[in-house]
């Protein structure tokens, strides 16, 4: 955001609340941007780096709120980790996951501070799923321990890993929770709980991802529709998880999937299941 405003207010040293003429108002975050302001001055955030502008009322003014519950350190060491994950995936959070990361962090220290336990049931399917966001998470949490010395333990990595992803995802992409129910749905009808660290399980679901993301468009061939009646003679429980499974998969993207992928899905399932 390039244009110049005036300033109506410098909340502290590093968050000025201005003006537009046209009557808009924007909220800047960036280190020492408030130092000497005074109501009226022309501020103009080109001529900072690392500046970032929440212009969306709503998050403007839940950040605001923030800033007079939170110390001034603890929001602008915030910022800057969130400068990171800007750096790392090559743009900026919109204004709304920037918010939520920062009203998430806030909250995390305090669980850290005060030893407050939280459990991520998903962690070990978000760590897996989205290996490179989760990096980048690690990188903020690094930055947190470095700045603060409290370590936020793994199942916050977890939820600021989904939280980035957010941002970054496609947009045609389905949220990680789709394949979550369809890995959920699969174990309460085989009544199994599947074993998360196992290459079995990571295949199922890397294979469920995948059919949500991207269907696999192939010709069926006889030998596939050969394959599929003897899986559903043999193994009917799993060849029926499966086609609900895909159904589930095709009401979230409208693309049908062919008989090779129930198949492979079936095969899938019984792999991971083995494992129990």
């Amino acid at each position: 955001m390039n244009d110049t405003y005036t300033v109506m207010k410098a909340v502290n040293n590093n968050v000025v609340i201005c003006k537009k003429e046209d009557g808009g108002e924007a909220v800047f975050i960036g280190k020492g941007i408030g130092f000497g302001r005074r109501q009226g001055q022309v501020f103009d955030s080109s001529s900072y780096d690392k500046v970032y502008a929440l212009v969306n009322e709503q998050e403007r003014e839940q950040y605001y709120r923030l800033t007079q519950q939170e110390p001034e350190e603890t929001m602008l060491m915030i910022h800057e980790a969130l400068t990171t994950i800007h750096e790392a995936i090559g743009r900026q959070l919109n204004e709304r996951v920037h918010f939520a990361l920062t009203q998430h962090l806030v909250l995390a220290l305090q669980r850290t501070r005060d030893e407050t336990e939280i459990q991520n049931p998903f962690l070990t399917e978000t760590k897996w799923l989205y290996y490179d966001t989760y990096a980048v998470a690690e990188e903020v949490v690094d930055f947190i321990y470095r700045r603060t010395g409290l370590r936020l333990p793994d199942a916050e990595i977890g939820f600021i890993t989904l939280h980035i992803q957010s941002a970054v995802r496609h947009p045609d992409r389905h949220e990680p929770d789709l394949t979550t129910r369809c890995v959920h749905y699969a174990e309460e009808k085989l009544g199994v709980t599947f074993d998360r660290q196992h290459p079995a399980f990571q295949q199922l679901v890397q294979y469920i991802r995948m059919l949500a993301e991207t269907p696999v468009a192939h010709r069926t061939e006889e030998v596939d529709r050969q394959i599929d009646s003897l899986l559903k003679e043999s193994h009917p429980s799993c060849y029926t998880i499966s086609r609900n499974i895909i159904r589930m998969l095709e009401k979230a993207g409208g693309s049908k999937a062919e008989a090779r992928s129930y198949n492979q899905l079936v095969l899938h399932l019984l792999s991971a299941a083995g494992t129990n």
